[in-house]
């Protein structure tokens, strides 16, 4: 499927010109400057300059954020229209494929049981376990045993869940395709069928990457935070798919045997999935986005959870930087797909150490000029619109629905939770620069009551980091409204994580609800077996839409 570079000339367009703003308001401040002292003026233009770059940065990635989201939200039909030819593919073969679930201390075997519910025939399961505590290990082999099910361990566990992967494929031969499943994964039955047709559409395609939704939330954390799993894969996703880089997300996925060994195997590496993209463009073949292929995983179950896992991504994308730099410049993609992939993937490190830097260098003009103030406020100000950006696929993809009161939530919650995290992606960040290794961890699934000491324990860096930028603000502007957004949120933090405590309650009409779903399943198979040639154009727009109001039914 052709991928166009207009939106990406758009978004440097309209990127350039924010620049002249931020320039003019340096200019602007410098010429009215009556500093008697040269060194003095020196230092305020040139930690001017400094703010300038890093908030550059920061609107370079919301622009094409809100953009990707804009433009998906008044053209949406026409952009799912892309997919109809594949819809329209017919498959007659079974080729083989094997269903690869990962795990390392955190079995589940009702998420797994469901992913083997396949309206195929030529599929096995393997479970490739890396587990080192007995309790795991017992639960899997009573699983393996009663269910039929092929168990791979290793002795030596070295390069993550990419070595894990690794050990299987490398050493065995007999599939065509493989699927790669995390232990919270849950893939729809009709997943391997769809999964071909992308398949079969075109040689070139070597991965097939489903989208997902976030279920199973069972406190106010989890259901508030998880909205943005649905929405990402509604827009950002899809839009990638056209005029972006398609990413891997590490499960959820089809490869195809072919691509597999061209690229040698995945990376020892942290951040396996994002590497493995690199690879297979780089080895000749496509990735592919699937929305119509619907999994469901896990968001974190609270804050805890979500700081390790924010941890893990943050030092694989450092890493990720490191190794990846020049196999993205030889990957042979275009130079707005190769753009895309370093604002995606490079922003998890680059973006709490700008703010740092900006921190550092607001605090430092306002020891040195009364006029930083009104910079400082002003640049606040045009800052909460790109804040905001994250609003608009939530209000797309909920906003006709009663998920639409977590829209606010959404964005309050998320910009305190993702902000408190700064200072540990700082520490983190630069510990991996000096030379410290990355190193794969395993999300938490495990659910439990969180006292107020933990709370306190889990979020004191942040708190810290408040108490200290909120008084070096004071001290420097009098006032402590420069850095107010990010004192506010690392205070809140642990507010943030009492909020799993919070449960969240089944409706008692669940039944009723599933059996609409039921319904509407029911719908999107006649639509496509009813379905005229010429009307075929219509078939994947409206089953999408279908999907998302089964959605809808059985969340709301």
């Amino acid at each position: 499927m052709k991928k166009k570079s207009w939106l990406y000339f758009l978004i440097v367009f309209l990127w350039l010109l924010c620049n002249l703003l931020l320039i003019g308001s340096v200019v602007y401040i410098s010429l009215r400057l009556q500093e008697s002292n040269i060194y003095k003026k020196i230092a305020i233009i040139s930690l001017l300059a400094v703010n300038c770059i890093c908030l550059s940065y920061f609107w370079l990635n919301s622009i094409k954020d809100f953009m990707y989201s804009f433009i998906y939200a008044i053209n949406h039909r026409k952009i799912m229209k892309r997919y109809d030819v594949i819809n329209s593919v017919q498959v007659k073969d079974t080729p083989k494929f094997v269903l690869l679930y990962c795990t390392c201390n955190d079995f589940n075997a009702d998420a797994l049981s469901k992913c083997m519910k396949q309206s195929y025939e030529n599929y096995e399961t393997v479970i490739l376990d890396d587990s080192t505590k007995e309790e795991y290990l017992t639960q899997i082999d009573e699983f393996a045993s009663k269910n039929n099910v092929k168990v791979v361990r290793r002795e030596n566990k070295t390069g993550f869940k990419a070595g894990n992967l690794n050990n299987y494929l490398q050493n065995n031969t007999d599939y065509d395709y493989f699927v790669v499943l995390d232990s919270d994964e849950i893939i729809p039955s009709y997943f391997i069928k769809e999964c071909l047709k992308y398949f079969y559409f075109s040689s070139k395609i070597g991965v097939v990457q489903a989208s997902h939704i976030a279920t199973k939330s069972s406190n106010a954390f989890q259901k508030i935070l998880g909205i943005s799993v649905k929405s990402t894969s509604c827009t950002s996703q899809i839009m990638k798919n056209f005029y972006g880089a398609n990413a891997l997300i590490g499960h959820g996925m089809a490869i195809k045997k072919e691509c597999y060994v061209a690229t040698g195997g995945f990376p020892h590496v942290v951040a396996e999935d994002i590497s493995f993209a690199v690879d297979v463009k780089k080895s000749g073949f496509d990735i592919i986005y699937a929305p119509n292929i619907i999994c469901e995983e896990e968001f974190p179950t609270d804050y805890i959870a979500l700081k390790k896992r924010q941890c893990k991504w943050t030092q694989g994308n450092v890493e990720y930087m490191k190794k990846y730099s020049k196999n993205i410049k030889k990957s042979g993609m275009k130079w707005y797909e190769k753009l895309d992939l370093k604002l995606s993937h490079y922003s998890l490190p680059i973006i709490p150490m700008l703010s740092l830097f900006i921190l550092i260098a607001t605090i430092s003009l306002g020891f040195l000029s009364t006029h930083a103030l009104i910079y400082s406020v002003v640049i606040f100000a045009i800052s909460i619109f790109f804040l905001l950006s994250p609003l608009l696929p939530n209000i797309f993809v909920y906003g006709k629905s009663k998920q639409a009161l977590l829209i606010v939530p959404y964005l309050v919650l998320s910009m305190v939770t993702y902000a408190s995290l700064t200072p540990m992606m700082i520490r983190t960040v630069t510990l991996a620069i000096f030379g410290k290794k990355a190193r794969f961890i395993v999300t938490p699934k495990n659910e439990k009551k969180i006292s107020l000491f933990e709370a306190f324990k889990y979020s004191i860096d942040s708190v810290l980091f408040a108490i200290i930028i909120g008084a070096l603000t004071y001290f420097s502007f009098k006032n402590v409204l420069p850095s107010i957004l990010i004192v506010i949120c690392c205070l809140f933090a642990p507010v943030v994580i009492l909020l799993a405590n919070i449960k969240t309650k089944e409706k008692k009409n669940k039944k009723i609800k599933n059996n609409d779903a039921i319904n509407y399943s029911d719908n999107i198979i006649n639509i496509e077996q009813n379905v005229n040639n010429e009307n075929k154009n219509l078939v994947l727009a409206t089953k999408f839409d279908a999907e998302n109001k089964i959605y809808s039914i059985k969340n709301n």
